[in-house]
């Protein structure tokens, strides 16, 4: 087993897999379910390397033919071949992480317990709650820098849906009353209050695999937030998906970033439109939605993959089962023979809290997570899911692009593969327990003692714990399991 990918991630690292290119300049044969846009250079035997969305300094490397030389000796793939049972995936992705050097990171660095101060006057904190769509003009100040002209809402999803005499999530946009105006290069961002995540880890560790994996996904961070002087607790802080966020992660931002619409049974080719509102152009989605209602089963998987970025879906659907992230788009707990009592606890059949990009360079749908707080088994709670809960199940019934890949014998096998890639070389249970670790030791160091905060550090502990716990059953858990599929004794019919 080769496991000490993340640990490279976890030391600040962006490169997961090394690159190195061919002696003539050339990358190889290319994957035919590779984005068009992306750079491949040559992996492990019988591989590829694909960067999908590049840095600065990946676009300078995929220009010549020089092996990127700031990549540690200690992060290269060893060269041993793997058998048939444990073949990496067609596709091996770097990390997907920010190109521009500006100073975003600052912002979400993991390392330190970050302060954010909200000045509101009583007039806005009026028109605050109860919550609305619109933003109040808020004097924000992180981590002693200060501007005013940034605007405020009160956060209304269903685990953020508190009042003011309450811990509510807030939703901060830093050009809201001023043009132009940033913080930290940032200017949209959220403040999580983990009402269902009492560890505080959940997001944060589901979104650096996400990366590890080539997917774009959120940067988070821990903040102590305080609002007139009063310290309501400990909230993750996220950077929100928008045009700016979209600059950072992909070569072309001009395309249509989709959010799931989270509106009960609404199939994922039914999404909302988060950019390029004013042009309301959703023919790029029409398609996809053509093709999952009209293909025939023969012609369905190329024609998906002329709209939809399968291999990205792949990695994407193994990071969902692998940690449990049954309240996103794919992984499904809840339809009753999929997975037996009592491992499967109450869960949300319907695709949620996802984001999709139509990438104009590659041309295709990238699928981007989001929502993850009810991820890693949750622990103590209705919702807990046990570390031997199945991961090579049927999805979503209205995640449609998925549920008819599944149909097919060849996706499932892929998906299996793809699984087995991101738990040998991504999920190290020593690297992830130690990121666990660093997060909780800066909720141990405020120990909670924000005015607002609804548990107790013995409650945290436990959360924690039982994330911990998680890490470390499932590995053996998927193990075994993979073990059962490859000697054909699991069911592998859909459904």
């Amino acid at each position: 087993m080769r496991r000490g990918r993340l640990r490279a991630l976890a030391a600040g690292l962006a490169i997961v897999v090394t690159a190195a290119s061919c002696g003539d300049g050339s990358s190889g044969t290319a994957s035919p379910s590779a984005p068009s846009s992306a750079s491949s250079v040559a992996g492990p035997p019988g591989t590829e390397v694909v960067v999908p969305h590049r840095s600065v300094a990946e676009r300078q490397v995929a220009s010549s033919s020089v092996p990127d030389s700031s990549v540690p000796e200690s992060s290269v793939p060893d060269s041993t071949v793997p058998t048939t049972s444990e073949a990496p995936p067609t596709t091996v992705r770097r990390p997907a992480e920010p190109s521009a050097p500006d100073r975003s990171a600052m912002l979400f660095d993991q390392a330190v317990l970050h302060e954010v101060e909200m000045q509101i006057t009583d007039q806005s904190l009026a028109l605050l709650d109860p919550p609305t769509d619109d933003r109040v003009p808020v004097r924000l100040t992180v981590d002693g820098e200060t501007i005013d002209g940034a605007g405020v809402r009160l956060k209304q999803g269903f685990s953020q849906f508190q009042g003011l005499d309450k811990k509510p999530g807030f939703s901060i946009e830093t050009d809201e009353f001023v043009d132009g105006l940033e913080l930290y290069d940032v200017d949209r961002f959220t403040l999580g209050n983990a009402t269902w995540d009492r560890s505080f880890v959940a997001e944060q560790l589901v979104y650096e695999l996400a990366r590890a994996a080539g997917i774009p996904a959120a940067r988070t961070a821990l903040a102590r937030v305080t609002l007139n002087g009063e310290t309501f607790g400990i909230y993750v802080m996220r950077e929100t998906y928008d045009e700016r966020w979209l600059e950072l992660y992909f070569d072309d931002p001009t395309g249509n970033l989709y959010e799931s619409a989270g509106q009960g049974d609404d199939p994922d080719t039914v999404l909302e439109l988060r950019t390029n509102e004013g042009r309301d152009d959703t023919s790029d989605l029409a398609a996809v939605a053509e093709v999952v209602a009209t293909a025939s089963d023969e012609d369905y998987r190329a024609g998906i993959e002329a709209l939809v970025d399968v291999d990205e879906l792949l990695s994407y659907w193994a990071i969902e089962a692998l940690t449990a992230h049954w309240d996103g788009y794919v992984y499904d707990i809840t339809a009753p023979g999929r997975v037996p009592p009592p491992a499967r606890p109450q869960g949300n059949p319907y695709p949620n809290n996802y984001y999709a990009y139509h990438d104009p360079q590659s041309d295709r749908f990238v699928i981007i997570p989001h929502g993850a707080d009810l991820s890693f088994g949750i622990g103590d709670h209705q919702w807990s899911v046990d570390p031997s809960t199945p991961v090579l199940v049927a999805p979503k019934q209205d995640a449609t692009i998925a549920a008819r890949l599944w149909d097919d014998p060849e996706f499932r096998e892929e998906l299996a593969a793809r699984i087995r890639w991101v738990l040998d070389e991504l999920w190290d249970v020593a690297a992830l327990t130690e990121r666990a670790e660093a997060l909780g030791d800066l909720v141990r160091a405020d120990g909670l003692s924000g005015t607002r905060e609804t548990i107790s550090m013995a409650t945290f502990e436990d959360a924690l714990a039982a994330r911990e716990e998680f890490i470390a059953l499932r590995y053996d858990a998927v193990r075994a399991e993979l073990e059962q599929w490859a000697t054909g004794d699991q069911q592998r019919e859909p459904g």
